[in-house]
């Protein structure tokens, strides 16, 4: 992939639904396309989570529902999934998508329709059966299993819905993946100080349905589980130690367990084939583009638009290394998007001038655009810096 410098670079915002009400819109988007910005990455759907919001009009601290749908559903698209996306209260009466996208179009302005998949607490404590579920039975009531049917046509359908009846310029896919017991909706505690390898090993989805494909697939899952169950048993019955020879990663796990390495690929496939799956079925007859908030994946490369390198809390050194070294990763005949998402808080940028230079870099390193995370809870002194930040980019 080459640095075209003729090429569009894509100037976008991440803003949650909700910044739109109170008659915001408007106003919102006059400041945006004013600001420099041509692109706004607006929630069609989100998970739970508790925000500050330094400059809203009235409020200082929202807590988000969970799982909440900020556009109307057409129920039609549905048939096939006995999941619906539960709308959010202050939706009912209200299409913050399609006011998103009707105010976007008269400002001139890209909306990218933000999209919450998988990552669903209130669909996966309706539906248990569709959640993941790990090597002990345990519920992760917040990640909808990919392995089932109902879910993956549930995704499908809310790809759908969006992409055929607001037509936005992209849908940005995240949570459409497998995940983690960490990133839930409530007080995590862990005092026996799991690893990043362990941590995987108690989220590896293990849901009924799930297990019967891969079975059916030709997976030992019987000896896959009994892998992950006496790794993680070691690691509780040891710490804050572990036992002698107790793997440091899941690739070093995988190599002496070869059923879990089968098993762990199964899941990939499920992943990988449900995102191939969307863009050919549920994109099918629209001209809406598709980008995942992840680094390239070359299964996926002609399933999708876009993908993303993160810059979060990186000075302009470090913002041009992390996305040089992802672009170097590129095969030379892709030509699709790789934005770089950066946060506007938590320390950095430390000033208007370091925030010119971070979206200098990561647009000299070869990022086909950014995007700045987010609207609703940056400081405002920073959103400030924008205008000059963004001016000739």
């Amino acid at each position: 992939m080459s640095n075209d410098p003729n090429k569009h670079f894509t100037k976008a915002m991440f803003v949650h639904a909700w910044d739109l009400e109170d008659g915001n819109a408007s106003q919102l988007m006059q400041w945006a396309r004013s600001t420099g910005l041509d692109t706004l990455c607006i929630t069609a759907t989100y998970h739970s989570g508790w925000l500050i919001q330094p400059h809203h009009k009235t409020r200082r601290l929202r807590w988000s529902e969970s799982g909440a749908a900020y556009f109307h559903p057409n129920a039609d698209l549905y048939d096939k999934a006995c999941l619906r996306p539960p709308l959010a209260t202050g939706a009912a009466n209200i299409d913050y998508l399609r006011m998103a996208i009707d105010h976007a179009n008269a400002a001139g302005l890209n909306v990218v329709a933000w999209t919450v998949g998988a990552h669903n607490t209130r669909l996966g404590l309706k539906c248990p059966q569709l959640a993941q579920h790990n090597a002990y039975g345990d519920l992760l009531p917040h990640a909808l299993s990919l392995g089932t049917d109902q879910t993956r046509n549930y995704l499908k359908a809310l790809v759908r819905d969006i992409a055929t009846h607001y037509a936005p310029y992209g849908i940005q896919m995240e949570g459409f993946k497998w995940h983690s017991v960490r990133h839930n909706h409530a007080h995590e505690r862990d005092l026996v100080g799991l690893s990043e390898m362990e941590q995987q090993l108690l989220s590896l989805c293990f849901n009924p349905e799930t297990v019967e494909k891969a079975h059916a697939a030709g997976v030992d899952t019987v000896a896959a589980r009994r892998a992950v169950k006496q790794t993680l048993e070691a690691a509780f019955q040891h710490a804050p130690n572990r036992p002698a020879h107790h793997p440091r990663s899941m690739q070093e796990l995988e190599e002496r367990e070869p059923e879990l390495r089968d098993y762990s690929r199964f899941l990939r496939l499920l992943e990988d084939s449900l995102l191939i799956e969307i863009r050919e079925e549920a994109l099918q007859g629209t001209s809406t583009k598709l980008y995942l908030q992840t680094g390239f994946s070359s299964s996926l490369r002609s399933a999708l638009d876009g993908f993303a390198v993160w810059a979060y809390g990186q000075t302009p050194e470090q913002t041009y290394d992390t996305v040089r070294s992802a672009i170097s990763k590129l095969p030379q005949d892709w030509r699709g998007e790789y934005h770089c998402y950066i946060r506007l808080g938590m320390g950095i940028p430390e000033s208007a001038e370091q925030l010119r230079e971070i979206l200098l870099a990561a647009k000299t390193a070869g990022a086909t655009g950014i995007y700045l995370y987010n609207y609703s809870e940056a400081p405002p002194a920073m959103l400030g810096w924008l205008r000059a930040a963004l001016h000739n980019l």
